[in-house]
């Protein structure tokens, strides 16, 4: 009888600070055939398309709702301003969030990917997502406000500032992670730091009896 051993996929935790460069990171990793599961863009999804979330929203945050659509710029200044909303805004968002990630990594285990990459802004700071390899982003916070300014002209210091107080340290995330980037310099460098990672991903691990 032949046998088959269980498709193997090596989940990677891809954390960082606030407009550090986990998008960029995610987009080479892509390129390189891994899978992608983008925490950011799954809340984006909620807040337009969940009825669910949208009502729950709405009837804890009614001042966020413009026209009938969730403001998601007014619902960033209204929990990041309050501890008490914030918590009441994740009760809301991470369970969905967690929920869509497990069919994303099924989904990824049946196509028998060989990477899939969790772009998860507050991976560690939950601690809700088991992966095998923990790759932290860092750049200097100069370097990240910029970016972050620069994302659109309704982009607010005040809102940056919030979010980083939110987010434990790079040095911190540096010490739990496996793999380190540095994205304060150019794409390529980043580019081949990443592919590097995923050229020691692949190298056969040795199994101790």
């Amino acid at each position: 009888m032949q046998s088959h051993t269980p498709h193997r996929i090596t989940v990677i935790g891809l954390t960082g600070g606030i407009a550090s460069g986990k998008n960029f990171v995610s987009e080479v990793f892509a390129k390189n055939g891994a899978a992608i599961f983008d925490a950011d863009k799954e809340v984006h999804k909620l807040l337009e398309l969940d009825e669910s979330t949208i009502g729950e929203v709405k009837e804890n945050f009614p001042e966020s709702v413009i026209e009938k659509k969730i403001d998601r710029k007014i619902l960033a200044s209204i929990v990041f301003a309050d501890e008490k909303k914030l918590k009441i805004l994740e009760k809301i968002l991470h369970p969905k969030v967690r929920g869509t990630c497990q069919k994303f990594l099924k989904k990824a285990g049946e196509e028998k990917k060989e990477i899939a990459v969790l772009n998860i802004p507050l991976l560690l700071e939950t601690g809700h997502y088991k992966c095998d390899r923990i790759v932290a982003i860092s750049a200097p916070i100069a370097i990240r406000k910029k970016r972050f300014l620069a994302r659109s002209k309704s982009a607010d210091v005040k809102i940056f500032n919030r979010i980083c107080a939110k987010q434990i340290s790079d040095a911190k995330r540096e010490e739990k992670a496996d793999f380190v980037i540095n994205s304060g310099g150019s794409k390529g460098d980043v580019a081949r730091r990443v592919k590097a990672i995923i050229t020691d991903l692949r190298k056969p691990r040795k199994v101790w009896k």
